[in-house]
C-alpha cells in the first residue's frame, strides 16, 4: 500500500517515494526470467549480462551520457562513498558546506574539509578556496531546506582549479533538470528510489567516469572493477524504467509538486498557527517546504502531526534519530531551540492539494493551540 493511500497527508516524499507499478512490474519479470548471476559465462548468465546492460545503456541514453558513464551501486549512500573518497586527490581537502547530505560530508572528513558559507536562505557562497583542495561537492537540491544551489558557479570554480565537481542529485531527479550539472562534467548521485524506483540500489554518472574514479572496495571485477560485487539485474532493469519515467515526466512532476506545496501552505495560513517558512519558494525543490513553528518545542512536534495524520520530518531519514537538529539550519543562524521547531514537508507527484490544504488547516489549529498555551 502506498503511505499515501490511506489519508493522502504523507508529506515525507524527500526520504522515499512508493515505486511505480510498472517498475515492480519489470521488477518481478527480470527477477524471475534472468535469475543467475550476471558475471557467470555460461547462456543463463549472459542472458542476465544482456539485461543489466541494456539497463545501464538505457539511463546513459536517459543522461544523454556513454555507457561507460554509468555505475550502479547498492544506493546513493554507497555511490557518494565511492565517489567522495574516489574522486580527485585522496591527499587533498574537499570543498563543500553545511548543505551536504551526511552520506557526502561524513566521508570527505576523512580526507579533510574547507567548508564555504551559506546565506540565511541555505544557499552556498561559492568563493575560491585560500589553498588547494582535490575535490569539490556541492548538493544539487538540499534535501532539507530544498534550496537549488548554485551549479554553474561551482563547475567554473572546479574548472578554475582543475578538480573534479561532485554534485548529488538525489533530491532534484525527476524534479529538476539534471542539464547543468551534468553538461558541466559533474559526477552525479542518483537514487531512483526518491522518484519511483527501487530501494537498495543507486547510480552513480558522469562523463568520463571510468578513467577518473578509483575504487573504493575490493574483491572482483564488476562494475569496470571500480565497484565489485554480484550485480541485480532485476533492480537495474527497474531503475532504468523509473529514471527514464523521472526524465520524461519532469516537467509536469514539478508543476504538480508545487501546486501541491501552495496547497499545504494555504492550509497552515488558514488555520492561524504561527510560523515562518524557512525555505526560498522561489529557488528551491518544487515539492519541498521546511516550516518554523515559533515557540513550540520541536520534540513534540512530530509526534503531534502524526496523531493528527500529516507525516513529516525534520530532515533526512539517514539522519532522523540523530539528536541534534539538521546541520543546514544551524548554519543558517538558527539558534538550536528553533531548530528543532523547523519541520520539513516534502510531496510527489499525484495531485492531492484539497486534501493537503484540509491536513495542514487540521494539524495548524492544533499548534496554534499549543501555541497560545505554551
Amino acid at each position: 500500500m502506498s503511505p499515501t493511500a490511506a489519508d493522502g497527508a504523507f508529506c515525507d516524499f524527500n526520504a522515499g517515494a512508493p515505486a511505480l507499478p510498472e517498475v515492480l512490474e519489470c521488477f518481478v519479470a527480470v527477477e524471475r526470467e534472468c535469475p543467475a548471476n550476471p558475471a557467470s559465462a555460461h547462456g543463463p548468465g549472459r542472458r542476465a549480462r544482456a539485461v543489466l546492460e541494456d539497463a545501464r545503456a538505457r539511463i546513459a541514453a536517459a543522461l544523454e551520457l556513454a555507457g561507460d558513464d554509468v555505475l550502479f551501486t547498492s544506493g546513493g549512500t554507497e555511490a557518494a562513498n565511492l565517489a567522495v573518497l574516489g574522486l580527485g586527490d585522496p591527499s587533498l581537502p574537499v570543498l563543500l558546506s553545511a548543505t551536504e547530505h551526511p552520506a557526502v560530508f561524513e566521508p570527505a572528513q576523512r580526507r579533510g574539509t574547507v567548508a564555504w558559507e551559506l546565506d540565511r536562505g541555505g544557499r552556498a557562497l561559492v568563493t575560491p578556496p585560500a589553498a588547494a583542495v582535490g575535490l569539490i561537492a556541492l548538493v544539487h537540491g538540499q534535501s532539507e531546506l530544498g534550496t537549488l544551489q548554485p551549479i554553474a558557479a561551482a563547475a567554473a570554480l572546479a574548472g578554475e582549479q582543475r578538480v573534479p565537481l561532485l554534485v548529488d542529485a538525489a533530491q532534484t531527479l525527476g524534479r529538476v533538470a539534471l542539464d547543468e550539472p551534468l553538461r558541466a562534467g559533474a559526477t552525479v548521485i542518483l537514487s531512483p528510489h526518491k522518484c519511483g524506483g527501487m530501494r537498495g540500489h543507486g547510480v552513480l554518472a558522469g562523463r568520463g567516469l571510468a578513467t577518473r574514479l578509483q575504487p573504493l572496495l575490493r574483491g572482483g571485477g564488476q562494475e569496470l572493477g571500480l565497484r565489485p560485487g554480484t550485480q541485480s539485474p532485476a533492480l537495474a532493469a527497474a531503475n532504468a524504467l523509473a529514471i527514464e519515467r523521472a526524465v520524461r515526466d519532469r516537467a509536469a512532476r514539478a508543476a504538480t509538486m508545487a501546486d501541491n506545496r501552495s496547497a499545504f501552505l494555504r492550509g497552515l495560513q488558514q488555520s492561524g498557527v504561527a510560523h515562518v517558512v524557512l525555505t526560498p519558494l522561489d529557488d528551491s525543490l518544487p515539492n519541498t517546504v521546511m516550516v518554523l513553528f515559533s515557540d513550540l518545542e520541536g520534540r513534540s512536534l512530530l509526534p503531534t502531526l502524526d496523531l493528527h495524520g500529516v507525516f513529516a520530518s525534520h530532515g533526512s531519514a539517514c539522519s532522523s534519530g540523530a539528536p541534534t537538529p539538521p546541520r543546514v539550519l544551524r548554519a543558517i543562524g538558527l539558534s538550536d531551540r528553533d531548530a528543532r521547531a523547523a519541520v520539513r514537508f516534502s510531496f510527489d507527484w499525484h495531485a492531492r492539494g484539497e486534501t493537503l490544504t484540509t491536513a495542514a488547516a487540521r494539524c495548524g489549529v492544533v499548534l496554534a493551540s499549543r501555541q497560545k498555551n505554551s
